[in-house]
């Protein structure tokens, strides 16, 4: 494989910050933006495409951007945050009526404003109504990848020799949170207790099923039907490569409902999937408080697979910035699927594309990376309030504007959306109907 493209970008400032943005674009582009602050090394690096940040060079060919202080360490102001759409896409951090989208892309990737006082949710969370994308409208469009685009288009404009951008291949990746693998069976104590409620609560029928139904027809044993749904539909498509995230929580908390220690059954389908499959742990509501609850959890899983654990989800989507994330490395992940909302559908980050953590406290970028999803079962559900046919069509068009850009699209589903008897009429097909439209080709 070839070296890519050296773009020399002159700055005065060396702030872990611009070094940061600049990587993160050269992840995407496919260009090595290389930071430079000595202007005599910079006018040297050779007669190529280059970049000046907010200085003006006579006898040299660059594109010059702006530079606004939130990439070398200060604040944006409120007025900082109104929203621009001079290249056709919304922006910010306006310089002289001019967006930097490197700002912009910072703000975007480190979560900025997850780091500012907000009102959080009843599960403490940062809701998506609290966030800039939500409140101005883009919370749906893949903005970092769009302002990446247009600053590959305003280098093009003065270089148009470069070579091509970087193709990120379309890639639909299903994940799963087994928050519990059977609604009936191998319940113990806990399956009793909601077999009589289901009696006082005038469902007699369900009481009846929970009690005599062998482990098959147990209505959250959706396995076999995704593992067919991943196969390739046809000898020139690929199978899907899903990723399954397991709670192992005390028996301590209502809203964790898969207590550990596993049934045998359990544990033997985890070790058969972690074989074959990514997995990863889902911490649990409490883990989300405790780094003691979180290690322990993911040893669990490590005891069980016989391997280290390295991905993980949190549970309810549960995690504040940066604790949430240094507890994580602290714990041995590497990599963090959790960048989405419950209440909205979107990209909580901006972009598709996995990128690494940036820890705003400690002003450095870290080897944590995150992988965004851009909606959950639940949320199209529950909280959007939408039927199963609506719910396609609704993910198709997410999926639409970020199919130009490829790269991933990872949508959270649980085994436990298919369960008729729990209202989930109809989302197995419609979720077969999302599988085949946005698998490998990304024909939407």
């Amino acid at each position: 494989m070839p070296s890519p493209t050296v773009i020399p970008v002159f700055s005065r400032h060396r702030h872990p910050r611009l070094r940061y943005v600049l990587k993160e674009l050269s992840r995407d582009l496919g260009y090595d933006l290389r930071l430079m602050t000595d202007p005599d090394r910079w006018k040297k690096a050779g007669s190529g495409a280059k970049v000046s940040i907010s200085v003006d060079f006579e006898d040299e060919t660059y594109l010059r951007l702006p530079a606004h202080p939130i990439l070398h360490g200060g604040a944006p102001e409120t007025n900082d945050l109104r929203v621009s759409t001079k290249d056709g896409v919304p922006a910010f951090f306006l310089v002289d009526g001019i967006p930097d989208y490197l700002a912009c892309c910072f703000y975007a990737l480190s979560r900025y404003e997850e780091y500012q006082p907000f009102a959080a949710d009843a599960h403490n969370r940062f809701p998506a109504a609290e966030s800039h994308a939500r409140t101005n409208g883009y919370l749906h469009r893949p903005v970092v990848r769009e302002w990446a685009a247009v600053l590959d288009h305003k280098l093009r404009t003065v270089f148009p020799e470069l070579p091509p951008t970087k193709v990120h291949p379309w890639r639909f990746r299903p994940s799963y949170d087994i928050d519990i693998l059977w609604a009936w069976q191998h319940r113990g104590v806990r399956g009793a207790a909601a077999g009589f409620r289901d009696l006082l609560t005038g469902h007699p029928a369900r009481a009846w099923k929970r009690f005599t139904s062998s482990p098959e027809r147990d209505p959250y044993q959706s396995l076999a039907i995704l593992h067919a749904l991943h196969l390739p539909p046809g000898p020139d498509e690929a199978a899907l490569n899903p990723i399954w995230f397991w709670l192992l929580a005390d028996n301590t908390d209502r809203r964790d409902p898969n207590p550990y220690p596993l049934p045998a059954a359990q544990q033997a389908l985890i070790r058969e999937l972690s074989s074959t499959n990514d997995v990863g742990i889902h911490p649990s509501y409490r883990a989300s408080d405790s780094p003691e609850i979180l290690r322990t959890e993911v040893e669990r899983l490590a005891k069980l697979t016989g391997r280290a654990v390295r991905h993980s989800r949190q549970h309810f989507l549960r995690f504040r910035l940066p604790a949430t994330y240094r507890d994580l490395r602290s714990a041995g992940i590497t990599h963090d699927y959790t960048m989405g909302y419950a209440d909205e559908a979107g990209w909580r980050a901006g972009t598709n594309l996995p990128f690494f953590w940036y820890d705003l406290e400690k002003e450095e970028a870290t080897g944590l990376t995150v992988h965004p999803f851009v909606a959950m079962d639940v949320t199209l559900k529950n909280y959007l309030g939408l039927g199963p046919e609506a719910a396609v069509t609704y993910t198709t068009n997410l999926a639409s504007a970020v199919r130009p850009f490829g790269g991933d699209f990872m949508l959270l589903w649980h085994n436990s959306s298919f369960a008729e008897e729990y209202g989930w009429q109809g989302w197995q097909q419609a979720y077969a109907d999302l599988v085949m439209a946005l698998r490998n080709t990304g024909n939407v």
